[in-house]
C-alpha cells in the first residue's frame, strides 16, 4: 500500500506536470486533471469540485469524478455544511475549503467507502498544494484572457472608432459578439434618437414609471453593468451601458445559454466592448451633427439669399414650405398671419397645406391666435385639442422687432416625431425668412392700396385698363361689362351717404362672388362699376352681367338695380382698347334709356354703322 507521503509526492509531481504543459489545455481541461489527480492521490470513488458563484451567493458544481451509482451530489449548495450533510450512509467524506484567491473560492467534497487513510497533517499538506496550483492556473489564465480580451478590444477600437454611421457600428458588435459567443443571444436598447429601421434585435427603451425598476432602465439610467437573474437560475442576462463622454446611449443585452460562471468571465470583456460601442456611437452622432449644422448653415444662407430676391409672398411661403418637407418630413404645414382687416383676426397664407383651408384648420388657427402666442410650441404628444389628429406639432412665431406677425405651423400624425435638432433649425429659418416675409407682404399692400378702391376693394380704373391693355397685346379675346346703380342720386337723397356706400360695397360683393381668378372687378367711377373678364365671348359676358343684376335686386338693402353694357373684342377683327371701352359705354348708355335694371350689349359692327350715322 503505498504511503501517504508517496501519494501526495505523486500528486506533487503531477501538478508540477500539468504547470509545465499549461498552454497545451484549456482552464476546464486543466480543472478536469485536477479532480481525477486528486482522485488518484486520495484513494477515492468521488470527487466534486464546487466554485463560489458571487453573483447568486451559492456554490455551483463544476466537476465530477463519481463511481457510485447510488450517490448523485447537489448541482448548488449554500455553504460547506451542506456538503458535510450529503454523503450517503454508505461513504465517508471530507470537506477541503480551498481559497487560493479572495475572491476565488472552491469547495473540493472527497467521499472514501472506508475511513479516509490520511491524517489532519496530510490533508492540510494537500490543501496547500492544490492551493498552490490553483493560484498558479488560475493566474496563468487570468493573464491569458487577459491579453486575449485586451487584443479583442483593441481589435473593436480599431473597427468601430473610425466608422461615422451609427447602423453600421451597431452591425457590427452584433455579428461579432454572435461569432465570438455562439451560445448567447444579443440585444440592443436604444434611445429614441438611435433608433434602427434595420433588421437588428433593436427594441426603444421605455421610460414609464412601470418600467423604471427594469435593469435595462436602471443601466441606461445609472450608466453602471448588471446582471438580472431569474427564478430558476437559467439563461441570466447582463446589461451593459453603451456610454461615452457625454452620456449613455443605450443598452447592450447579453442573455446566455450557459450558467453564472460563464457569464461571470465575460462581463468585463462585455463592458469593454459596451463602452468602446458608445464611445462610437458618440463620435458617429457628433460627427453627423457636425455635418447636420454644416448642412444646416448652408440651407439658412441659400434660403436668406432666396429670400432676398424680391419674390411674391405665395413664392417665399411656397419655398419654405418645400424646405420645411424637405428637413422635418411633415404632414401639415401652415402659414398664420395676424390680420390688419376688421373681417378677420388671422388670414391663412398662400403655400399653407390643404388641411389650413378646412374647417378643422381654421379652428387650430382661430386656437392658437387666441392664445397670443409669444413663445415657441414643441409638443411630441400635442392634446389641447380634442380629437385633433397630429400628436407631433411645432409652432414657431414670426417676430421682427420685437412685434409677432404671426406663425408657422408643423404637424406630423406620429408621436414624438421631431427631433429637438429640427425644431431648433425650424426657429432658424422662421427667423430669417420672417423679415421678408413682412417686408413683402407690406409691400404686396401698399400695391393692393395703389391698385384698389378703398371702399369696395375691387380694384381701380387705372389697373383696369392697364390690365385690359396688357391682355389684348398677348390674349387672343375678352368682354368688358360696365355697371350703372339705377337711381344711386335718390340712395343717398333719401337714405344719407353712409348708406349709400354700404350699397357700393354690397354690389361690389355680389360681383366678386361671380367672378374667375382670371377675371378683374373694379370700380369704374362714382356708381359705375366693370369687370373685364378675359377669353369669354360677348354673349357669355352678356349671361354674367345678367346673373349679376338679378343677385344685385335680390341682395341689396336698401334694394337697388343695375343697368349693364357689354362690349368685347377678339384677335378675328381689329380693334383698340380706347373703341372697347366706348362700345361698353354706348350700350351703358342704351340700357339706361332702354328702361333700366337691364343688359344691353354693343358688337364692333353694329358701333361702325352708328359712328359712321354721326359723321353723316
Amino acid at each position: 500500500m503505498t504511503e501517504p507521503k508517496e501519494s501526495i509526492m505523486s500528486m506533487k509531481n503531477k501538478y508540477f506536470d500539468i504547470c509545465t504543459h499549461l498552454e497545451e489545455y484549456n482552464y476546464q481541461q486543466v480543472i478536469s486533471m485536477l479532480v481525477s489527480s486528486l482522485k488518484m492521490v486520495l484513494k477515492t470513488p468521488f470527487v466534486a469540485m464546487y466554485t463560489y458563484n458571487k453573483w447568486e451567493k451559492n456554490y455551483k458544481l463544476i466537476n465530477e469524478i463519481n463511481v457510485q451509482e447510488n450517490f448523485s451530489p447537489k448541482k448548488i449548495i449554500v455553504n460547506d455544511q451542506e456538503l458535510k450533510q450529503m454523503s450517503p450512509k454508505t461513504m465517508f467524506n471530507a470537506v477541503l475549503s480551498i481559497q487560493p484567491f479572495k475572491e476565488f473560492n472552491i469547495l473540493l467534497y472527497v467521499g472514501w467507502l472506508e475511513k479516509q487513510p490520511f491524517s489532519q497533517e496530510n490533508i492540510d499538506e494537500i490543501r496547500e498544494e492544490t492551493e498552490r496550483f490553483l493560484t498558479i492556473i488560475k493566474s496563468y489564465y487570468l493573464q491569458k484572457q487577459s491579453r486575449e480580451k485586451a487584443d479583442l478590444l483593441y481589435e473593436f477600437s480599431s473597427d468601430l472608432l473610425p466608422m461615422k454611421d451609427k447602423e453600421e457600428i451597431l452591425h457590427y458588435i452584433i455579428q461579432k459578439l454572435s461569432f465570438l459567443y455562439p451560445n448567447c443571444e444579443f440585444h440592443l436598447l436604444l434611445s429614441h434618437d438611435l433608433d434602427t429601421n434595420s433588421d437588428l434585435p433593436v427594441k426603444t427603451i421605455e421610460y414609464s414609471d412601470d418600467v423604471t425598476k427594469r435593469a435595462s432602465t436602471q443601466v441606461f439610467i445609472s450608466g453602471s453593468l448588471q446582471i438580472e437573474i431569474g427564478e430558476t437560475g437559467e439563461n441570466p442576462t447582463l446589461y451593459a451601458p453603451l456610454s461615452g463622454k457625454q452620456g449613455v446611449y443605450g443598452v447592450l443585452q447579453v442573455i446566455t445559454k450557459s450558467d453564472l460562471h460563464f457569464l461571470d468571465d465575460m462581463a468585463d470583456f462585455i463592458k469593454g466592448v459596451a463602452e468602446i460601442t458608445g464611445k462610437a456611437i458618440e463620435n458617429a452622432s457628433l460627427f453627423a451633427h457636425i455635418n447636420q449644422s454644416i448642412s444646416d448653415l448652408k440651407l439658412i444662407n441659400d434660403t436668406t439669399h432666396k429670400l432676398n430676391s424680391n419674390l411674391q409672398l405665395s413664392e417665399i411661403t411656397k419655398h419654405i414650405r418645400n424646405l420645411i418637407i424637405e428637413v422635418c418630413h411633415a404632414s401639415q404645414i401652415g402659414f398664420i398671419y395676424y390680420s390688419e382687416t376688421k373681417e378677420s383676426d388671422y388670414e391663412i397664407l398662400t403655400g399653407s397645406t390643404a388641411y389650413f383651408t378646412t374647417k378643422q384648420g381654421h379652428m387650430l388657427a382661430e386656437y392658437l391666435v387666441g392664445r397670443n402666442l409669444k413663445e415657441a410650441i414643441f409638443s411630441g404628444d400635442f392634446k389641447e385639442i380634442p380629437h385633433f389628429p397630429y400628436k407631433s406639432v411645432m409652432v414657431t412665431p414670426m417676430t421682427n422687432s420685437n412685434t409677432i406677425y404671426g406663425f408657422i405651423v408643423v404637424m406630423h400624425e406620429e408621436q414624438a416625431y421631431f427631433s429637438f435638432e429640427r425644431f431648433k433649425l425650424l426657429q432658424l429659418l422662421t427667423h430669417h425668412s420672417t423679415l421678408a416675409l413682412t417686408n413683402t407682404s407690406l409691400r404686396e399692400r401698399l400695391e393692393r392700396a395703389v391698385i384698389t378702391d378703398h371702399l369696395t376693394k375691387l380694384y381701380s380704373r387705372n389697373h383696369l385698363e392697364e390690365e385690359i391693355s396688357n391682355h389684348m397685346v398677348v390674349g387672343e379675346m375678352g368682354a368688358l361689362l360696365l355697371f350703372d346703380i339705377d337711381d344711386f342720386k335718390k340712395v343717398n337723397d333719401t337714405f344719407g351717404h353712409h348708406v349709400g356706400d354700404q350699397v357700393l360695397k354690397q354690389v361690389a360683393q355680389v360681383i366678386k362672388t361671380f367672378i374667375e381668378t382670371e377675371d378683374i372687378p373694379a370700380r369704374w367711377g362714382g356708381e359705375e362699376l366693370a369687370i373685364y373678364a378675359p377669353n369669354i365671348t360677348l354673349n357669355e359676358g352678356v349671361q354674367v352681367a345678367g346673373l349679376i343684376r338679378r343677385q344685385v335686386e335680390k341682395f341689396t338693402d336698401p334694394v337697388v338695380t343695375l343697368s349693364c353694357g357689354v362690349a368685347a373684342w377678339d384677335l378675328e377683327e381689329e380693334d383698340t382698347i380706347k373703341d372697347l371701352f366706348l362700345r361698353a359705354d354706348k350700350a351703358l348708355y342704351e340700357a339706361k334709356n332702354t328702361g333700366k335694371n337691364c343688359v344691353a350689349k354693343h358688337t364692333l359692327a353694329s358701333y361702325a354703322i352708328d359712328a359712321n350715322t354721326n359723321k353723316q
